[in-house]
């Protein structure tokens, strides 16, 4: 039995699918460095094919890097309604690694297309008699499938409503075939269907009744709300406007990766080519018995011994040429910077300094393309994000030790790379001095402070003020007080300015 013959047994058409692979596997191919018939190529020399190995620049791992650091690190902030929900949700996310999770998802997800985050619950234990779940060690987990293990089963307008994860595990020796269903029943709930079978994707059998001991068949998620949250670059697939699988970020820019690849292999193959050469007639290397002397080192590259018939004014002949490398890497950079642009980072995102590919750095400006396309993709990322936060703390508190309430989800996401912090919080606090923005707004947005915690730090300043009084025994002026002072000063004013008239006249 394959894939194909198993999802018919359960009235699924996986066509879809199967055709959408070749697309996969070439974006696949690029995000690991080495493409087939490009990279591997064959030269002919006159007498016979020599296989040649192409370098690569590896520009598309590098471009989904980039997005992932981008749209997701360690300075995005997820927030729930009450602290105390936030601290639970906070523990599940550390035992999760949700930022790695996240962050190397998004990478492979703008590389391939298409990606999915699946909730499930481990360690959870089913009695079929009492049909009841043993949740004592139960832990909600969350993991990545890539867009090659993700299977639609119903969609419409390209999103995913019914859904199945196909993935592949070695056990002590056997490999094993995981198969699971998340589809909804009559009631609207999602049922998650477990299946196992022994072998690989392309031919499996069933396992026996053994090997499926404690496994859960079928799951009752007792919820409308997936379990599984398909992530998509935000750009329109302009391949097939009808699937429902989206296209990696380089799709449209195999050509310019095939130019950067080969101004960087020519790079390479200068500078072994136009590498100094020394030719030596066979005359000088041997004795006169034939014998070949030691004059030089038998395993210095450069030497090269020379057939006879050379007369005596060729004996030893030398070979070098002028290297071209700062052409090469000028063309690198230019096709550098068409594949940035053409990644959304703008111009001069990344310089090749003659080694190695730099990332620009510093401060993105609001207008510029970078900050625009950043923000489009941040779209679909915060509501996948805010999915997978509910589906974790549901799991959590319905199949789980955890009581969470997250009607409520907020992301704040990096916004550091934008705006130099710095400079934000001087403008910030410079507008809370001149009262066009409030203590609460500074703290809230600048800080990033919960309300409870901004209403707790504002008590501790109003009880500093307080204590700094009754220490120092200065009390705040009343308004009278206020303006009896202000007119004594402006009457000494105007006398000094009398006795200044008086002595200059």
């Amino acid at each position: 039995m394959n894939l194909k013959q198993f999802f018919s047994k359960q009235g699924y058409d996986i066509s879809e699918k199967l055709n959408w692979d070749k697309y996969i596997t070439l974006w696949e191919s690029w995000y690991r460095g080495k493409v087939r018939k490009f990279h591997t190529y064959y030269v002919y020399n006159g007498q016979a094919k020599v296989k040649m190995e192409k370098k690569s620049l590896q520009g598309a791992k590098t471009v989904g890097e980039d997005w992932a650091d981008l749209l997701f690190n360690e300075k995005v902030a997820i927030n729930l309604k009450t602290d105390e929900d936030t601290k639970q949700f906070k523990q599940i996310a550390d035992k999760n690694n949700l930022v790695t999770t996240i962050n190397q998802g998004i990478e492979k997800t703008f590389a391939l297309g298409t990606g999915a985050f699946v909730v499930s619950v481990q360690n959870i234990k089913y009695d079929k008699e009492s049909n009841i779940y043993d949740v004592t060690e139960a832990v909600p987990k969350l993991e990545f499938v890539e867009c090659k293990k993700i299977i639609p089963l119903t969609w419409e307008e390209r999103n995913i409503t019914e859904c199945a994860f196909v993935t592949l595990k070695s056990i002590k020796g056997q490999q094993y075939v995981y198969i699971a269903m998340h589809v909804l029943n009559e009631s609207g709930n999602y049922i998650i269907k477990n299946y196992i079978f022994k072998g690989k994707y392309s031919s499996f059998i069933e396992t026996d009744k053994t090997e499926k001991e404690g496994f859960v068949e079928e799951f009752d998620t007792k919820s409308n709300l997936p379990w599984f949250w398909i992530l998509k670059p935000n750009i329109c697939n302009n391949i097939d406007s009808d699937t429902p699988f989206g296209i990696s970020v380089y799709a449209n820019a195999i050509d310019t990766l095939k130019s950067l690849d080969n101004a960087y292999d020519g790079l390479d193959k200068e500078g072994v080519l136009g590498r100094r050469r020394t030719f030596i007639s066979e005359e000088v290397m041997t004795y006169s018995d034939g014998t070949q002397t030691l004059t030089f080192d038998p395993e210095d590259i450069s030497i090269y011994r020379m057939p006879k018939g050379f007369d005596k004014d060729s004996m030893i002949q030398d070979s070098s040429s002028e290297l071209r490398t700062d052409k090469y890497i000028a063309a690198i950079n230019f096709q550098l910077n068409i594949f940035s642009v053409k990644m959304g980072f703008g111009k001069e995102r990344y310089r090749f300094d003659g080694q190695s590919i730099q990332t620009a750095t510093g401060v993105i400006s609001q207008n510029s393309d970078m900050y625009r396309r950043l923000k489009k993709h941040e779209i679909p990322l915060e509501y996948v994000v805010k999915g997978i936060v509910k589906s974790l703390c549901y799991a959590g508190t319905e199949f789980g030790n955890y009581n969470i309430n997250a009607e409520e989800v907020k992301v704040d996401f990096d916004d550091s790379i934008i705006e130099d912090k710095g400079a934000e919080q001087i403008r910030a606090s410079g507008e809370v001095g001149n009262g066009t923005r409030s203590k609460k707004s500074y703290m809230r947005n600048i800080r990033n402070m919960t309300d409870k915690e901004i209403e707790t730090e504002l008590q501790e300043i109003e009880e500093e003020k307080t204590n700094n009084v009754q220490m120092f025994g200065i009390f705040p002026e009343k308004e009278s007080e206020k303006d009896e002072n202000k007119e004594e000063v402006k009457n000494a004013n105007t006398r000094t300015m009398g006795n200044n008239r008086k002595a200059s006249s």
